[in-house]
């Protein structure tokens, strides 16, 4: 993949209409933006390209949640000679949870950069040494100014929040429980040392405010405060855990692309690709046609260079499906594969009819690319996404694949005598 030139972040304040408390300024520019910082995440997401590192400061610590190759990750030189001290580990599938100390460089930033009214949304992702960073802007605030510190930086999205977003109080949970007084902390805690959260539950309200020698309705109010604010700091983990994306529009981009003769569609969710498709026509309602990725993927049509297997994405497929299309995104542009390899590949020589249904489903053609996966027996197969065969041979071109030779295909078509290996030829995309 060639090294992509850091684009010039040109921003302006949209004048979006989201509400905020009295005397609070308003949300109104998302911007992520990825760049490089040397550190033990850096140098652990470049030595395994396929490990992603979801990292949310939490005040002086900071939650790691390693999903990929994060196989004695916690023993690492990285995290070893980094001088932060392991709290907390766990273990779920592919899934590693740490929780390490000495997160006081990350608070340093997210106050710094509060302090200039631009607020960090977490999780802050790490991979392939690079990290991916949303900042939520108040209504005024400069962000060529601000982006000064990242030099390096490049620009991933810009966007307009959507709908009512709230004041600065509702995306505080990164600084984690900013505004949890002394009072309410020492509630919350002598509720929990006294076995109030256990279950069935070993004490009252009125037993833990009688320990603490203060009126219940009181310690009730606090208790009740500080559970809010821990709450609302850990929705982040909630919702990682639920499986439920963080709450995000989807928008839409469109351009067309004079290559293919087609318009390509670009869906993004938050910051991660959620489908590309083609189509005849602009779609109805869309952003519209800025968008770094639909960009990178238009040069890609434009060009065949470029892999494209940075841009992340959100895609809502079974597990044989994303097997079926991480591997597409390992294929070399100018190469093509057969569905029976790629069955063999993965581990189930007999799947190649379910590895050619995977692809027929591609979510994000191009991005994920179904055009280079063609049938033993040669020539192209279908193409399931706007154009067909036709869509398919113009891609593989621009990346100057070798077409396979159609003439195999055509007679094997033409032999009635082999109708059984026709049938069972997998269907492409």
């Amino acid at each position: 993949m060639e090294p992509m030139e850091p684009k010039p972040i040109a921003l302006e304040a949209h004048g979006a209409t989201t509400e905020a408390e009295p005397g609070e300024r308003t949300m109104t520019t998302h911007v992520t933006f990825a760049t490089r910082s040397p550190g033990p995440l850096q140098d652990l997401t470049l030595r395994r390209p396929g490990l992603a590192i979801d990292a949310y400061p939490l005040g002086g610590l900071l939650l790691l949640r390693c999903v990929g190759p994060a196989s004695g990750i916690e023993g690492s030189p990285e995290l070893r000679d980094s001088g932060r001290k392991i709290l907390y580990e766990a273990r779920s599938g592919e899934e590693l949870t740490l929780l390490l100390d000495g997160g006081k460089d990350e608070e340093e930033t997210i106050a710094s950069l509060a302090e200039q009214n631009a607020h960090v949304v977490s999780p802050i992702r790490w991979q392939r040494g690079e990290a991916l960073i949303t900042l939520v802007l108040e209504d005024g605030t400069d962000p060529r100014a601000l982006l000064e510190r990242f030099p390096d930086a490049r620009l991933v999205s810009k966007r307009r929040p959507a709908g009512r977003q709230g004041a600065r109080s509702s995306l505080s949970s990164p600084l984690f429980l900013p505004k949890l007084t002394e009072k309410q902390a020492r509630a919350l805690l002598a509720a929990f040392e006294a076995g109030y959260y256990e279950f069935p539950r070993n004490v009252t309200t009125e037993d833990v405010s009688l320990s603490l020698g203060i009126a219940r309705s009181t310690f009730e109010q606090h208790l009740n405060r500080a559970e809010h604010h821990v709450i609302r700091a850990m929705l982040p983990l909630v919702r990682m855990r639920s499986g439920r994306p963080p709450a995000e529009a989807l928008e839409v981009y469109s351009k067309f692309s004079r290559e293919l003769g087609l318009y390509v569609q670009l869906e993004v969710l938050g910051d991660r690709v959620a489908g590309v498709r083609l189509a005849r026509s602009a779609p109805k309602e869309s952003v519209g046609s800025d968008h770094p990725y639909l960009a990178r993927i238009l040069e890609h049509v434009r060009t065949g260079k470029d892999d494209l297997t940075d841009i992340p994405l959100h895609l809502e497929v079974g597990p044989f499906e994303r097997e079926v299309l991480d591997f597409l995104r390992t294929i070399p542009a100018g190469q093509t594969v057969t569905y029976g390899e790629i069955a063999r590949r993965l581990g189930r020589p007999g799947a190649s009819r379910a590895v050619g249904t995977a692809c027929a489903r591609n979510p994000a053609v191009i991005v994920i690319p179904c055009h280079r996966v063609v049938p033993k027996s040669g020539g192209l197969g279908n193409y399931s996404s706007e154009g067909g065969p036709e869509t398919k041979r113009k891609l593989l071109e621009r990346e100057g694949a070798r077409i396979p030779d159609v003439s195999v295909a055509a007679s094997e078509m033409e032999n009635p005598r082999n109708p059984a290996k026709r049938s069972a030829r997998p269907r492409s995309t």
